[in-house]
């Protein structure tokens, strides 16, 4: 059974392992881009990815060996003010939802909009014509979002408790058991 502290832990690596799987999911699919449209500046992203998976794991590492020491504390602010930035907010919601998702949706919902030129226009945009290299931006959304998700679940400090975990009301809990944030205990005076 899971305590708090274990649950903290597990959400604040699932966040990092997501954030790394944005930084590998932009890199392949800036590859394709390149190969498929003949714009190998797009490898530009290597440069980035590389180095910020790297302090996401570095961070990762440090906080989960020292995390009571004020470096550890130190790593943790890197590792959650990294992953929002760069894979969560960059990647995820501008390269993988506005980039990729709303493009996408615009051209297929209204084909041959002015809304869709104005907001992405040629030739710093491409028209939606090749799915592998579509389909790779959309997909960069699902790891951001896993990213973002465990990030919020850590920081509200809410986690949904397995069926048997909590007490039924009027039992006490057993012991290690995750009580449900607001439960009402028989007897309780909260």
């Amino acid at each position: 059974m899971q305590t708090s502290p274990d649950i903290a832990a597990a959400l604040t690596r699932r966040a990092a392992l997501a954030g790394v799987a944005v930084m590998a999911a932009t890199t392949a699919h800036h590859a394709i881009g390149a190969v498929v449209y003949g714009t190998p500046w797009r490898l530009h992203i290597a440069f980035l990815s590389v180095p910020t998976a790297a302090v996401i794991l570095g961070a990762l590492a440090l906080h989960r060996r020292r995390a009571g020491a004020p470096s550890g504390r130190a790593a943790f602010v890197v590792l959650v003010a990294v992953l929002a930035l760069v894979p969560i907010a960059w990647i995820g919601a501008y390269e993988g939802v506005y980039n990729h998702v709303l493009k996408n949706a615009l051209y297929f919902l209204a084909p041959g909009s002015p809304v869709l030129a104005r907001m992405f226009p040629p030739p710093m945009y491409e028209v939606p014509d090749n799915a592998l290299f579509e389909i790779t931006g959309v997909l960069q959304v699902v790891p951001a979002w896993i990213a973002a998700a465990a990030l919020a679940r850590r920081a509200v400090g809410r986690w949904t408790t397995r069926p048997g975990n909590a007490a039924p009301p009027g039992e006490a809990a057993r012991p290690g058991a995750i009580e449900t944030p607001g439960a009402y205990r028989m007897g309780s005076t909260r």
